[in-house]
């Protein structure tokens, strides 16, 4: 209507919209009061002249006659000021609307739907009850065979091929639809526009089979995505179209992000930009389900040694109901506990058990699968575990005889995994004698000797006991044979004894010089100190005195006092803090004053003990706690070093677990005999699966530039399974790794709605469900934003206004005949 009455008008436009306000305006140069002047002069002689007519005419005749003339000769006047009407016209442009599908693998799963309101939304989906009455319909219309175990992206083109719904097309006519599917990438979908289908002649009859074909991308759509990154994807799919105008995007997903930016970031970040968020959330949102999420378990384990190993489970929709959580090494059972499921959420289940054999075994900690379960594939994990058959070989050097080196060398001595050697420069001479005594009588003085020791603790020595050469081969043992240092602290010498020597480029600390004689003039403080674990303490396994995080909290906390600390100035760059004293006159501007702290040097790892009390922890506890800590300590310092094999052969990669497709990356450091590095041009790599050495694969290693002996090459992961590598030059050292299917999008199984809903209204747009979609084309419409124009009209030059005054003088003329006047 508002075109035709433009178009009258003279006004030429395509498509004008809707008339939101008309105003009248004078663009003449006459003063509109010669008008009116005007105007009345000759309505007074046109009614004059009528009166004067002949008598034959009736006064109703006369004041037709003479009204017709005086509009006439107004129009005339009004042709002299050129009357133009400026129209205010409100319309829309058409924007680019983006369509995003989920296509990650968690679509594929097919929800067991229980519940009447789950049956109806998949009822709704199918077109098999009407999607305007939502939810208020019978649930018997919606009992429909095969609706109760119903993929999710089966249930999404069910929906975009719904005819009563009309999804696609309406947004396709109101909006130029941009359909992507988005996974561990996006991808834009191809679609024929009607002009493509048919020629020009054509293109009306065939609009309604080319929107059919245009739209055949649905019955394409897959789910093979091993990611869902929402906010990555739609920052993407949003940057193709930078620069044009954008309806918004509607989302159609089941809201299980698990990798990339926030998505609630970059839906505030499309709220800033006028780009609202319209979710279709798909899946229910408390399914049944068991999820065996993570094992915590080492890597390498001894022999007769108890195993302690953290199962963390999630569970979905089965509050109060009962499983079984069963370990197993290889195909034996080696222990399972009971645990009752709470609300929906994830606990922790310890379990133990006690290796009676050595090698590599397969450690799989699960849970027998419900049948009214979702998803029965992720009630499983499963981490290789190697059980060995040796001793760690540890070195304790003292200056003198302390009270933290007699029950730290008692812990040492007594513990069957730990051979241990001691060096005690203050020490009676008499306890080196004899072949099997456990005591050096000095230092390691060369390569061979240090470096078949896994570990070195260090105490408070004086730096003067050690030459040079011995300094540089403690720093070779660690930066590149990857052994571990363990410096405890003392009020003698360490650690501010040795300041600018190579002791203080391998600690984790940094420190100042503190005067010797001020040292030994220290007292023990009055005030005790209750050490903090910091949030990566709290998470260490060196840490642990429990399995259970509550208790392990616990127990630091009720611990006994210590009386002293070393003064250091803070932790490297790099390094990681796992204990702090809190009291805050001793803190810097970088936090709380460290107390243990260790960080990767070179190969191998140091680590800084800032305190020689914790002697004081046994008060009325005796060996548990003190034992617990220190044992930790030895086994994971020395574990690396005293699994890499041969001393001459290091491999070494960032992680032992691997997804497959990811990139591994091997570093070996090779030595010949005499420690002398290999300078061979290119090194051989073999990697096998553990089961079948047969089908082995050959890696390639090169020199890596200014780093004599060391050799760098890389693989894609291969299929899930155990592998092992070695060099050719040797084989009996190898490197383990683990490779696994991905499992991202088995890790949550429910739709994940409060993070859709936040999302929608971050962005200033809305979220759906099943049976709010009928409104969802009236909806963005809404939204979309009209623009407003200003169009003006010439109207004294119109074919309307010519009309106009045509008819009146015509009106005239006819009626003039009529009444036998000239």
């Amino acid at each position: 209507m508002t075109d035709f009455i433009l178009k009258l008008l003279g006004a030429r436009v395509e498509s004008a919209g809707d008339i939101a306000g008309v105003k009248l305006a004078f663009h003449g140069g006459l003063p509109l009061g010669w008008v009116v002047l005007l105007a009345l002069a000759l309505g007074a002689l046109t009614w004059w002249t009528y009166q004067n007519s002949p008598v034959t005419l009736t006064t109703t005749r006369k004041l037709t006659l003479a009204t017709l003339r005086i509009l006439f000769l107004f129009s005339i006047l009004l042709l002299l000021m050129r009357p133009v009407l400026a129209f205010t016209v409100e319309g829309s442009v058409r924007r680019s609307l983006l369509f995003l599908v989920d296509a990650s693998a968690s679509m594929q799963i097919k929800d067991p739907r229980i519940t009447p309101d789950d049956l109806k939304r998949a009822a709704l989906a199918r077109n098999l009850i009407d999607p305007t009455k939502g939810l208020s319909q019978p649930v018997e219309a919606a009992r429909a065979t095969g609706l109760a175990q119903l993929a999710r992206l089966d249930l999404v083109k069910g929906v975009l091929k719904n005819e009563r719904l009309d999804i696609l097309p309406k947004l396709d006519q109101e909006f130029e639809l941009v359909p992507f599917t988005f996974g561990d990438s996006v991808v834009a979908l191809p679609r024929l526009r009607p002009e493509l289908i048919a020629g020009e002649a054509e293109v009306k009859r065939a609009k309604k089979k080319a929107t059919v074909q245009q739209f055949d991308w649905v019955d394409k759509l897959d789910a093979n995505g091993a990611t869902t990154p929402i906010g990555d994807s739609l920052r993407d799919a949003v940057t193709r179209k930078r620069g044009q105008p954008l309806a918004g995007v509607v989302l159609v997903t089941d809201g299980a992000n698990n990798s990339g930016v926030s998505p609630r970031e970059i839906a505030a970040q499309l709220k800033q930009e006028g780009v609202p968020l319209y979710i279709y959330g798909i899946g229910i949102t408390s399914p049944r389900d068991i999820i065996v999420a993570n094992l915590f378990a080492p890597e390498v384990s001894f022999v007769k040694d108890e195993v302690a190993v953290n199962v963390r489970v999630r569970s979905q929709g089965l509050a109060g109901e009962k499983a079984v959580v069963k370990l197993k090494v290889g195909d034996g059972t080696v222990a399972e506990k009971e645990i009752i499921f709470g609300p929906d959420g994830e606990q922790v289940v310890p379990l133990r058990f006690t290796p009676d054999l050595i090698g590599d075994f397969e450690l799989t900690a699960s849970i027998d699968a419900r049948d009214d379960e979702t998803v029965k594939d992720n009630n499983s994990r499963s981490q290789h575990l190697r059980v060995i058959d040796a001793k760690i070989k540890v070195l304790l050097v003292e200056q003198s005889p302390r009270w933290e080196y007699h029950y730290l060398h008692a812990m040492l001595t007594r513990d069957r995994r730990i051979e241990t050697k001691t060096v005690l420069f203050e020490g009676d001479s008499s306890l080196t004698r004899g072949d099997d005594s456990q005591f050096l009588a000095s230092f390691p003085a060369n390569k061979e000797e240090l470096f078949k020791f896994d570990l070195v603790i260090f105490g408070d020595v004086d730096p003067k006991a050690l030459s040079a050469e011995q300094m540089k081969n403690l720093s070779e043992y660690v930066s590149k044979f990857g052994g571990a240092l363990v410096m405890v602290a003392g009020k003698r010498f360490s650690p501010g004894a040795y300041r600018r020597t190579l002791m203080e480029q391998m600690l984790p600390v940094e420190f100042e010089t503190v005067a010797l004689a001020a040292n030994l003039a220290e007292t023990v403080a009055e005030k005790p100190i209750h050490l903090t674990l910091t949030p990566a303490g709290k998470t260490s396994t060196m840490m642990r005195l429990s399995d259970k995080d509550e208790e392990n909290a616990a127990f630091w906390k009720q611990l006994p006092p210590i009386y002293w600390t070393a003064k250091v100035s803070r932790a490297k760059p790099g390094a990681e803090v796992l204990l702090v004293d809190p009291d805050p006159l001793k803190e810097t501007r970088f936090g709380k004053m460290p107390v243990l702290a260790v960080q990767q040097y070179g190969l191998g790892q140091t680590m800084f003990v800032g305190t020689d009390n914790t002697w004081r922890w046994r008060k009325n506890a005796g060996d548990v706690y003190f034992t617990t800590f220190w044992g930790q300590i030895a086994q994971r310092m020395a574990l690396p070093h005293m699994i890499g094999g041969s001393k001459k052969t290091q491999l070494t990669t960032d992680r032992q677990n691997f997804i497959t497709g990811e990139r591994v990356n091997i570093y070996a450091r090779l030595y010949r005999a005499g420690f002398e590095p290999v300078l061979e041009p290119v090194v051989k790599g073999i990697y096998a699966l553990r089961t079948n050495e047969a089908a082995a694969v050959e890696v390639q290693l090169r020199p890596v530039p200014d780093q004599a002996g060391v050799y760098r090459g890389e693989f894609i992961a291969p299929g899930a399974g155990s592998y092992k590598f070695h060099v050719d030059q040797d084989p009996e050292t190898r490197l383990d790794f683990n490779v696994t299917t991905p499992q991202y999008e088995l890790g949550e199984t429910a739709m994940n709605e409060p993070l859709l809903r936040e999302m929608a209204a971050l962005s200033g747009g809305a979220f759906y469900r099943e049976e709010d979609l009928y409104k969802l084309c009236d909806e963005i419409k809404n939204k979309t934003e009209r623009v407003r124009s200003p169009l003006e009209v010439e109207l004294w030059a119109s074919p309307f206004y010519f009309m106009l005054m045509l008819l009146l003088v015509t009106s005239e003329w006819v009626l003039r005949k009529m009444s036998h006047l000239k």
